[in-house]
């Protein structure tokens, strides 16, 4: 078998970073090894934030992490109003958000675009849940009930998660029972004809056996946006439901299986433009995630084996003139994957993380009605197999934190048989080494200066390499009305992945009451892949020159009185850009300032919230659209230990916004609760 330059250099890596064999792992005494799933066991009255998995793929405190890693707890999750996670994260963490009405978001950071993608697209962004890749094509189809805290990973993770992780990660962790069984359930209704229902429980079934249920039901009606314009034609309904049998098989050892599971039906789009009603569409919406992982410990190894497989679908519908819907388009996403990983503790200090990723997706979409008219297009597949590892050095005393990794991907990229494109079928090669590190320093007490630098890269959608298609575009005429154009698709078979190379480094101080994180960061991306018009109605892809990203994050919080404190967090790009020849443009969606601050009060029976969002301009359509700035707030009380009454309002004053050019959001949205647990 012939040996890859790749797989020789990271067999390199894993020899330097191994550089004691078995007689010193029998000769130094490691501490106990905390098992990941034990970390998303915490309750909503611990502090699991404490401690992340995120950035070296096993348990470490977040105050050691080099990475820039910023936490949304489960109390935040239950009392911040939203409608979505891409919302909740807008709210709660330094990231870019787009969002259209219909349940459809995208996100992102540090510069690069939040990304719609068509079916089966690269992202920038990878989305885990509970560290398996949460393939998915729109974040709106990921619920927050049930779930724990969510981390969000700032700068390339490539060498660690591979392909889609550029910009960072994004991992939503469940909740996780084993003490005595708890629950509660749930009831709410608001303005715009909202009704919500959840329910939870879990716990304990006997000394091995313990499981997790979320369960929450959905129903809105049209809304008004900021001008009091009722937008027609914008109501759905949806429930989803997450059920985790868990075995405790022996000391230190546990296996659990979860199956997640979403459903959206009737979802409205007023489209574009509600007055003229060209673009009114409909989609029904399906998630579901099935995953088996069994962890343990075995001297000084953890030890984690996880299997999963899932597939997300959606069906669009276009309302005609008559009012009944047509389909229109049909989207089909399947994944599954298997991981392997040991975090070894081999001395005091010295923690070494190393495993085996695969991953296979196979996506297609069809356009029209059925007999399909034409394919969106063509079916592909995408396969993955990943080496990584990551020594994490702990020195000083814990004053010295560092990390050195790398990983080999082997990326299998194909296009299938598509009925209606004839042969379109190819299949290309792509491997990729994604080499990081990172140190953090504590120069005096509550003083740590950090930094860390890493390569990224985004491997080419198959269907971007291979073969000519038809599809449409859609242009508007001097009356104003839309109307379809037909265009041919070519796809460009000499495509290169999109790299980046990332460094950051910044300051964070921590005090008794009140702590701060001022970052740099600066990325440029190398061989990004752009749309261009080979000739009237003639499109294909090539990689451009360049693009680069720069700017600081602000994150801090003040506990300025026992009961009440003020979050805060920042980000100015300085740049944010994208060169094809000799002219440079700005990033779409990528605004030049963002800032979020919240006041948060906790008394005895009594919490509350006052949280503000800004979304500075930013370019679309080779024009700066202008930013806004919303308000939200939160009312909660404690009848007794099991009742609480709340009142949420989002969007406080009625502001007009759009996330997307001339999709009018939701105005002011008020929310009464009811919710009663036992214990």
């Amino acid at each position: 078998m012939k040996l890859h330059p790749h797989s020789i250099r990271l067999a390199g890596l894993l020899i330097c970073l191994t550089p004691v064999a078995a007689a010193v792992a029998e000769t130094v005494q490691p501490d106990a090894v905390e098992p990941a799933l034990q970390v998303a066991a915490a309750g909503p009255q611990d502090e699991p934030y404490r401690v992340v998995v995120t950035g070296a793929r096993a348990p470490m405190p977040l105050k050691d992490t080099p990475q820039r890693i910023e936490v949304v707890t489960r109390q935040e999750i239950e009392r911040v109003p939203h409608r979505e996670l891409a919302d909740l994260l807008g709210k709660t963490t330094n990231v870019d958000i787009k969002r259209y009405p219909g349940m459809s978001g995208s996100v992102g950071m540090r510069g690069f675009t939040p990304s719609s993608p068509m079916t089966g697209e690269s992202m920038q962004t990878l989305v885990l849940q509970n560290g398996i890749p949460a393939v998915h094509n729109n974040i709106s189809f990921m619920p927050v009930n049930g779930v724990s805290r969510v981390e969000v990973m700032k700068g390339p993770a490539s060498s660690l998660y591979g392909s889609q992780a550029m910009a960072g990660v994004i991992n939503v962790i469940p909740v996780r029972r084993t003490d005595e069984i708890q629950g509660g359930v749930g009831v709410s209704a608001g303005n715009h004809d909202l009704r919500q229902v959840d329910a939870n429980i879990g716990g304990a079934i006997s000394e091995n056996l313990n499981f997790d249920y979320f369960g929450n039901w959905e129903k809105r009606g049209n809304y008004k946006d900021g001008n009091g314009q009722t937008m027609e034609f914008s109501g759905y309904k949806q429930h989803s439901h997450g059920l985790r049998l868990g075995a405790e098989l022996a000391p230190g050892w546990t296996l659990d299986a979860r199956a997640d599971l979403f459903r959206a039906d009737d979802v409205q789009n007023p489209g574009p433009d509600p007055e003229i009603k060209q673009f009114e569409t409909s989609k029904d919406a399906s998630r579901d995630l099935y995953s088996l992982t069994l962890q343990g410990e075995a001297g000084n190894h953890a030890l984690t084996a996880a299997a999963y497989t899932g597939k997300e679908n959606y069906i669009n519908y276009d309302l005609q003139a008559d009012r009944s819907l047509a389909q229109s388009y049909d989207s089909r996403i399947k994944w599954h994957g298997l991981q392997l990983k040991d975090a070894w503790d081999w001395a005091d200090g010295y923690k070494l993380v190393f495993g085996y990723d695969y991953n296979q997706t196979e996506a297609s979409a069809r356009s029209g009605t059925p007999p399909w008219t034409f394919s969106y297009n063509p079916d592909s597949k995408l396969k993955t197999h990943g080496l990584y590892a990551q020594q994490n050095i702990s020195l000083n005393e814990g004053q010295t934190n560092l990390y050195v990794g790398g990983r080999y991907d082997r990326i299998t990229m194909s296009t299938l048989p598509t009925d209606g494109l004839g042969n379109v079928t190819q299949s290309r090669d792509f491997s990729q080494f994604s080499p990081s590190a990172g140190i953090k320093h504590e120069v005096s007490p509550g003083i740590s200066l950090h930094a860390s630098a890493g390569k990224g890269f985004s491997a080419p959608s198959a269907w971007k390499l291979s073969g000519e298609y038809s599809g449409s575009d859609w242009k508007v005429d001097s009356a104003g009305n839309w109307y379809p154009v037909p265009i041919t698709y070519v796809g460009n078979a000499n495509l290169d992945p999109e790299s980046s190379t990332s460094v950051d480094a910044g300051i964070g101080i921590e005090r008794e009451n009140w702590n701060a994180d001022l970052t740099l960061y600066h990325t440029r991306i190398q061989d990004k892949i752009v749309a261009y018009d080979v000739s009237p109605g003639l499109k294909s892809w090539r990689n451009a020159d360049e693009a680069r990203m720069r700017g600081v994050e602000l994150v801090g919080n003040w506990q300025f009185s026992p009961n009440l404190r003020l979050d805060l967090g920042y980000t100015h790009s300085f740049r944010s850009e994208q060169r094809n020849g000799n002219v440079w443009s700005p990033l779409e969606y990528v605004p030049k300032n963002t800032a979020r601050a919240a006041l948060v009060g906790d008394w005895d029976k009594l919490h509350a919230r006052l949280g503000a969002r800004y979304n500075g301009k930013s370019w679309k359509s080779k024009a700066e659209r202008g930013g806004y700035t919303l308000w939200d707030m939160s009312l909660g009380y404690a009848i007794d230990k099991r009742q609480t009454v709340s009142l949420s309002v989002d969007n406080l004053f009625d502001r007009y916004y759009e996330e997307v050019h001339n999709y009018n959001m939701p105005g002011r949205e008020i929310r009464l609760g009811y919710r009663w647990d036992f214990k």
